[in-house]
């Protein structure tokens, strides 16, 4: 099952701050600064910015990765180069963020094998990659 998460706050937590950034047995963080290459993004077109972080969850099968320095136009191009591997649009909201001067967009794709969910917010996009069973 996919989730589709929006972010609302567009600061980023420092690794001491979030759960997220620490190594477990399951979960594997990845270089920061470089698209992995695994199973999971095997056929996915390489997104325009910097990866911020990425992580292999092996007990929950996906794997995440937050993509910084991304324009809503770069989004938006690789919303379509994923349409141009065969991915289609599930599900895609937006929502304003109140007292913030953003819109948040999340974006559910499958292209019958892999899931994906997709969260922008200014400057940074998170997708998170899993297989269909």
């Amino acid at each position: 099952m996919l989730s589709l998460a929006a972010c609302s706050n567009q600061d980023t937590p420092s690794a001491a701050d979030n759960p997220s950034n620490t190594q477990t047995e399951s979960n594997t963080m990845l270089d920061a600064g470089v698209w992995p290459v695994n199973e999971y993004t095997e056929g996915l077109p390489v997104p325009s910015g910097t990866v911020g972080w990425a992580m292999l969850d092996t007990e929950h099968e996906n794997c995440s990765i937050s993509i910084v320095d991304i324009s809503e136009t770069d989004y938006n191009d690789y919303l379509e180069l994923l349409k141009q591997e065969g991915f289609s649009i599930i599900e895609e909201v937006s929502e304003e963020i109140e007292g913030q001067d953003y819109v948040s967009i999340g974006t559910l794709l499958s292209n019958g094998e892999k899931g994906l969910s997709i969260s922008y917010i200014p400057d940074n996009f998170t997708i998170y990659i899993s297989f269909l069973k």
